[in-house]
């Protein structure tokens, strides 16, 4: 008996014991349907659809299920969802709770509104409006100039945007390159001119830059006339661009430079912050050559281009972007396809070239407003990283419009007015860091017979927004143009509607002007919200001088649910109710 009766309190123990090893039973959640009863939701509302898509109670403590807080666990999970961080819920979702119950279908609510139970799916709020706004158009060549001034380049000073840098061709005049500089974010401007460096008949191509130190760098492509030699020389300025002194050549001893491009990496991230870049053509080949920041040297230039540019690859362009990899892009004459190569080691090396887009025409274009001179079709990118998943690039160009009747070089309008061909500007992106590309598509394509072209495109490197400028004949007779500007938010998913800058036309058809005509390229450079375009403007009558205008970005809701506004049940917390695609 005394053998059994320890047996049993022996059983008894273990059974006590396993009962406290058990892990304890999972908290029975209400089910979703228990809730939406609860609160009365009607089916197909949009408060029905945010309740079902905030079940995920892991997100919260077991305790939570038996509190007595009146704030229903759905309600819980949508807030922790943005708010992992947080241990006490605000007293204000007592009031969000309320409200949503009373308003099922959510109305401005940014993106809680979007949700339409609908065929079960989410409908993207309305984009908010994005228009161009322009300061009043200026001209940055001296009032006394005689010679006409055509091709230019611009560039703020990323670390003092006060500081803004220009520079245009002056062939008939001194021959230097002609510098223009401003100290006062581009309230007045002055100018200088480079040196000519041993035998230098004269300069062409300019391109401007800043370095972080505050140092201003020119390049040029420096002409002797009597040795018949193009090669690239580069210079710098310690006074903001008053007065320059030579700082080497790029091109090493290659004698057939030309339309080189300059780059420098502004970002405080990069590693290799303050290199500059240069790329351009030598012969029918493409080279880029970097300078270790402000106090390097120029180092040996390195092909990029190989037999996949079967023609000549004129009208280069070279970009970085804050992780410091350097995108170069340019057209091949022969394939009449544009090219990509990339570097993630400062420029030391860089991938094999990428066809990233065709082109109709193979060159350059004619058309009524550019006849002699035609327009190239030039490339000019940029880039901006946003995450490691998210790694942006951008090219855009001129080319004819495509479509029948407008797709061969055949095509071209020439000096027709009333041809059915015309010339667009064309852009693609890549989300990926260049690996791939979307298809390229117009920004503007009004049925209209207006040409555009000569584009340049600046990424403002604080926000990541896009301009885009370009001369256009919309409005005008078509030989005669205005330079228009477009913007986009969301990484070129979208353009504003156009915005003429020029507050005059200018007519490079008549007998008078210049030869040269627009010249090869316009400039744009962008930062903290503004932006400065350089362009080659003639206002009858008078020569080609070079303007600018600062251009602002303006940003209108569609709707009180778009754009991600600051809902008012929601502004004692200060945040946001939605995020920006």
């Amino acid at each position: 008996m005394r053998q059994l009766a320890a047996s049993f309190l022996f059983l008894t123990a273990l059974l006590s014991a396993s009962a406290q090893a058990a892990p304890a039973p999972k908290p029975a959640w209400p089910s979703v349907q228990r809730q939406l009863a609860a609160d009365r939701v009607a089916p197909g509302t949009a408060l029905d659809r945010l309740i079902r898509e905030n079940q995920d109670f892991s997100l919260l403590r077991a305790e939570e299920l038996r509190d007595r807080s009146r704030t229903p666990l759905w309600l819980r999970v949508y807030w922790r969802k943005a708010h992992p961080e947080m241990t006490v819920y605000p007293l204000v979702l007592k009031e969000v709770h309320e409200w949503m119950v009373s308003h099922p279908d959510l109305p401005g609510l940014g993106g809680i509104s979007s949700l339409q139970a609908a065929g079960g799916k989410k409908k993207k709020p309305p984009k908010p409006t994005v228009n161009v706004n322009a300061g009043p158009d200026l001209r940055i060549s001296p009032g006394q100039a005689t010679s006409p001034r055509s091709e230019s380049d611009i560039r703020i000073n990323f670390w003092n945007s006060d500081q803004i840098l220009s520079a245009s061709n002056d062939i008939e005049g001194l021959g230097s390159l002609a510098i223009y500089y401003s100290g006062d974010g581009g309230g007045s401007w002055h100018q200088t001119s480079l040196p000519k460096q041993d035998a230098t008949s004269f300069h062409s191509d300019p391109t401007v830059e800043w370095t972080s130190d505050g140092t201003a760098w020119a390049t040029t492509l420096s002409i002797n006339s009597s040795t018949r030699e193009l090669t690239g020389h580069s210079y710098r300025s310690a006074n903001g661009g008053a007065s320059w002194s030579f700082a080497g050549g790029f091109s090493a001893d290659q004698t057939s430079v030309d339309k080189q491009m300059t780059w420098v990496d502004h970002s405080e991230t990069s590693p290799f912050k303050d290199n500059l870049y240069v790329i351009y053509h030598n012969d029918r080949d493409v080279f880029i050559n970097r300078r270790n920041g402000p106090d390097g040297a120029w180092g040996e230039p390195l092909q990029v281009s190989g037999n996949e540019t079967r023609g000549t690859g004129i009208g280069a362009d070279v970009k970085t972007n804050s992780a410091g990899t350097v995108f170069g892009f340019w057209p091949d004459t022969g394939t009449r396809k544009i090219f990509m190569v990339r570097s993630t080691n400062g420029g030391q090396s860089f991938s094999k070239p990428a066809a990233i887009a065709q082109t109709a025409a193979e060159f350059d274009v004619a058309i009524p407003a550019m006849n002699r001179r035609r327009f190239l079709v030039y490339v000019t990118g940029g880039a901006f990283f946003r995450t490691a998943k998210k790694s942006m690039v951008y090219a855009a160009w001129a080319d004819l419009a495509g479509g029948r009747g407008c797709s061969t070089p055949d095509d071209e309008p020439g000096n027709s007015r009333t041809a059915a061909c015309t010339a667009r500007i064309w852009f693609s992106r890549s989300s990926n860091g260049g690996n791939t590309w979307s298809r390229p598509a117009m920004i503007n394509d009004p049925k209209t017979l207006n040409d555009q072209f000569n584009p340049w495109l600046a990424v403002d490197e604080a926000t990541g927004n896009l301009a885009i400028m370009y001369y256009d004949s919309a409005g005008e007779t078509r030989n005669v143009t205005n330079v228009w500007a477009q913007a986009s938010l969301d990484d070129g998913g979208t353009w504003s509607a156009p915005y003429k800058v020029t507050s005059a036309p200018t007519d490079e058809s008549i007998g008078l002007a210049n030869g040269n005509q627009y010249g090869d390229y316009n400039g744009l450079s962008g930062y903290a919200g503004t932006f400065f375009p350089s362009w080659t403007d003639r206002r009858n009558p008078g020569q080609e001088q070079v303007w600018t205008a600062p251009l602002t970005i303006e940003v209108k809701a569609a709707a009180r649910a778009s754009a991600c506004p600051f809902s008012p049940l929601f502004a004692d917390l200060a945040q946001p109710v939605c995020t920006p695609e």
